[in-house]
């Protein structure tokens, strides 16, 4: 599988805090399974990382929040608003930080005193809310197992202890299994019960009918008759969390 990139910018006034912060990156990374080649930038100043992350286009920045000059809050208010495309988590060795975090829309607070685990935690929530990288599913065929991205689920249709899994490029797969227990393996990476027989990727859910669901490639799945109220709000909730300022 080919590897896809992920470009992060760290910023941190202190050096040995830049390098603890590298490695808990590229350890949860390889901790979490994805395919991704991980492309790091460093910078010392809030002002030298703003003015990388106008050139580079960055998926990620990890942004310290005392620092001279340009603090974390100063930084993340202006990359907010200039590359709003990006997204940001803080990292802090200060935790009464984090009740200001959410003012900048970041997507995590990561404690330095507690790097590895939150830097995990943090890297789960970017994979999940972001199309940039899924999580993988290890689909059993046979005596062996393949890899199948979640971001390629389409939709997973279950019938008695079969279930098929269409893809986003049309292909069918088959296993066997439960649609309830799928539904379990799945939690936390946005997929939607919509009818006893469908579990569908948010993602590709284009519109809520009055008793089907409208999917991104054309396909019309039919919708549990007492599911519309439960499904259009669970549709809302997954926009805003991914909506950018």
């Amino acid at each position: 599988m080919e590897k896809r990139k992920c470009r992060v910018g760290i910023c941190d006034d202190k050096p040995e805090d830049i390098e603890r912060i590298k490695n808990a990156l590229q350890k949860s990374f390889k901790e979490i399974g994805q395919p991704i080649s991980l492309l790091c930038w460093t910078c010392l100043s809030g002002e030298e990382l703003y003015k990388a992350a106008c050139k580079e286009n960055f998926d990620l920045l990890l942004l310290d929040i005392e620092m001279p000059g340009m603090d974390g809050f100063k930084l993340a208010e202006k990359l907010c608003r200039d590359c709003p495309a990006t997204y940001l988590v803080f990292v802090s060795i200060h935790e009464s930080f984090v009740f200001d975090a959410p003012e900048y829309d970041s997507l995590w607070f990561v404690r330095k005193g507690n790097l590895e685990r939150d830097m995990s935690r943090a890297l789960r929530k970017y994979l999940r809310v972001t199309s940039f990288m899924g999580v993988r599913y290890r689909l059993k065929e046979g005596f062996s197992f393949r890899e199948l991205l979640i971001n390629d689920i389409l939709y997973i249709e279950g019938s008695g202890h079969s279930l098929s899994i269409r893809k986003t490029d049309g292909s069918l797969l088959k296993k066997y299994g439960s649609l309830k227990s799928m539904e379990e393996e799945l939690a936390g990476c946005h997929f939607l019960r919509i009818h006893k027989n469908y579990l569908v990727n948010q993602e590709y859910i284009k519109e809520v009918g009055n008793r089907e669901v409208y999917l991104a490639d054309g396909n019309v799945l039919e919708m549990g008759r007492d599911r519309k109220k439960e499904i259009r709000e669970a549709m809302l909730r997954y926009t805003r969390e991914r909506r950018r300022p």
